[in-house]
């Protein structure tokens, strides 16, 4: 995609939470859908060397490109691990020495577009490392900065959850934006309602000026989700998919257009077009008119 020019501001999402079967990858296959949409210019940086999933769904042919290399691969040295092997091609955060540095392309490639980095499980104090030795919340400060940074962490709204998100925002003081995005498909069986209840995350939050998001469970029949997401088929063409039962492509459509509206409202994504907050009023406009 055509990169911004240099004094355009771009932005770097950081889409983490810590733990796994958060839905971090569910979330950043919106955030794709959401950018690719709206025809903006970004980078994709999928750093789950493991199971790339939004890397395989909305860039396919970098992110199998990866896997092909890896399989064809010949016999490793000793010492090396299969994840190993790509380090040198694919960005990821990671304590080894030799490919430490790769992550910092991520800044590079911010000069000139937008970037996406989806975050894998327990890697929190290699990215705090990285943003630490890169001086990120320096650099923030500085008056010529074009590079926003945002995190946006994907909780499955339990304590231990909340906790680690405090923790990732209290490792900058607070200085590097953080959005909490409730995951209300993740898997787990907690009562909502709790956080609704919870006035001291409500506090911690307006003590840094972040927000809270909800991401809604994507109800769909169960072998149609499978379909989508184990063949990594961007949620846009499924909407236009032949195979898709109408009842699917309601449901499908229906929780697109509220989990982009969420991204949307914090003002760090542009609204997907086909749901933007200013097509709704239109319509909602057009149905008043029509009903006087």
């Amino acid at each position: 995609m055509a990169g911004k020019k240099k004094t355009e501001r771009t932005k770097i999402w950081l889409l983490g939470g810590e733990k796994g079967g958060m839905g971090k990858s569910m979330v950043g296959r919106v955030c794709a859908e959401q950018l690719l949409a709206a025809k903006v210019p970004f980078h994709l940086v999928d750093a789950d060397a493991s199971t790339p999933n939004v890397g395989l769904t909305y860039a396919k042919e970098l992110y199998t490109g990866f896997r092909e290399r890896v399989a064809a691969a010949p016999t490793l040295a000793a010492g090396n691990s299969p994840s190993t092997a790509t380090l040198d091609r694919q960005i990821v955060f990671s304590g080894d020495a030799s490919t430490y540095l790769q992550a910092d392309r991520i800044l590079t490639l911010a000069e000139q577009q937008d970037v996406l980095v989806v975050l894998p499980s327990q890697v929190a104090g290699y990215v705090k490392r990285w943003l630490d030795d890169n001086d990120v919340v320096g650099m923030l400060a500085e008056p010529s900065n074009t590079i926003d940074v945002v995190h946006f962490f994907v909780s499955n709204g339990t304590n231990e959850s909340i906790e680690l998100f405090k923790d990732s925002v209290e490792s900058s003081k607070g200085k590097i934006p953080h959005v909490l995005v409730l995951n209300r498909g993740a898997a787990t069986d907690i009562d909502w309602r709790w956080f609704d209840w919870d006035e001291l995350v409500a506090k911690y939050l307006a003590s840094y000026g972040f927000e809270s998001i909800v991401i809604p469970e994507l109800l769909l029949d169960p072998a149609v989700k499978t379909k989508i997401l184990d063949g990594n088929i961007q949620f846009g063409d499924a909407l236009k998919a032949e195979w898709m039962p109408k009842p699917s492509v309601r449901r499908l459509n229906k929780w697109l257009k509220e989990a982009t509206q969420a991204l949307a409202s914090t003002k760090y994504f542009d609204c997907h077009p086909n749901y933007s907050f200013e097509v709704e009023a239109t319509v909602e406009s057009t149905g008043e008119k029509a009903a006087a």
